[in-house]
Parts: structure tokens; sequence; C-alpha cells
């Protein structure tokens, strides 16, 4: 093969226009911007009238819809807030004292213990509500609306009135974020 084929043939594979020159700008260059679908994602959201919630109705600045469940939006309530304490309870055994064989440690609590008292009165006029995350308690002369530090499992609680001290007990037990744990 001749050299003059082989510049016949490096002619036939790279033809040039009489504009080209033999410089890196003449090229297409391709980045990884490239690869893939070449639109871009649109970042319109989407409008159909399920999606759109209605504007709230006169001055309201929200609408019913949107206040969480249970919350109440009647009227501001006049009556005092009772004293309360609320404290962790964490179930020890003497494996865990001597031996701390369970994998309990200091953060890691059982039962929440909320105290209420409510002088002056009968356990009849007491209306109890709890959540799993809130407590209410209302009587005649008091008025509490209380949300819990950590969720509870509500339906495993219990009520004690402790007649001499006028104070309600409720013992809650702590929802666990890894029951299936030991």
């Amino acid at each position: 093969m001749a050299m003059t084929d082989i510049s016949a043939l490096a002619q036939m594979l790279n033809p040039k226009d009489e504009g080209d020159s033999d410089s890196d700008n003449d090229c297409v260059k391709y980045t990884p911007a490239d690869i893939g679908n070449s639109k871009p994602k649109s970042k319109i959201p989407d409008v159909t009238p399920s999606t759109v919630k209605k504007v709230p109705a006169g001055k309201d600045i929200w609408d019913a819809e949107f206040v969480p469940e249970g919350v109440s939006t009647d009227h501001e309530e006049t009556r005092p807030q009772p004293q309360y304490d609320v404290c962790f309870k964490q179930n020890v055994g003497t494996e865990d004292m001597f031996l701390g064989m369970s994998g309990k440690h200091p953060g890691s609590n059982d039962e929440l213990i909320i105290t209420i008292s409510l002088p002056k009165t009968k356990t009849s006029e007491i209306d109890l509500n709890v959540t799993d995350e809130r407590v209410d308690c209302w009587t005649s002369e008091y008025a509490l609306r209380l949300h819990l530090p950590k969720p509870v499992v509500s339906n495993q609680g219990s009520a004690q009135w402790i007649t001499d001290k006028e104070q309600l007990r409720l013992t809650l037990p702590l929802k666990k974020e890894f029951d299936f744990l030991p």
C-alpha cells in the first residue's frame, strides 16, 4: 500500500469542507448532561380541581379542613389551667441495677406519669380525653389541654384519683419506636 492510498483512505474516513480547520473547536463535544432525557422536567405543580384547596371565606386565614382533628376552634378558653406535673418512669429490676442485662440506659423510659391537681373537684365532674399525643381534662373550674412530649399508647393507660391530695394521676405507657427489639 502506497502513501497516496493511505491519504486517500484518510480523506474518505474524515472528509474536510473548505471552511474546516484542524482545531478542537470544530468537533462536537458531549458532556454528562447530554446523557438521558434531553427535556428538562417541568417545575409547575399539578393544578387540577381535585388538588386545589378552596380559599377560606371572609377574613379567615385558614379553613376548618386545615385544622388538625380534635383542636377546638370555637372560642378561647376562659377557665384557668390547673397545676400539673409530667414525669417519665422507667421500670427497673435487679438484673438492670446490678448486671445491666436488659439493655436499658438512663434515657430509655417506659411510662409517662401526669399528675393534675384539681382542688375542690369531685370525680363525677371530671371530663378526661386521652389521645396518643394529647391529654384534655375539663371540670367546671379548670380546663387543661396538654400536648405530650412523646407519643403514648392511649388505650393502655390508667387513671387514679388521689382523694386526700385532690389529684388525678394518669399512667400512660410510651410508644416504643422499636417494639420488636428486645
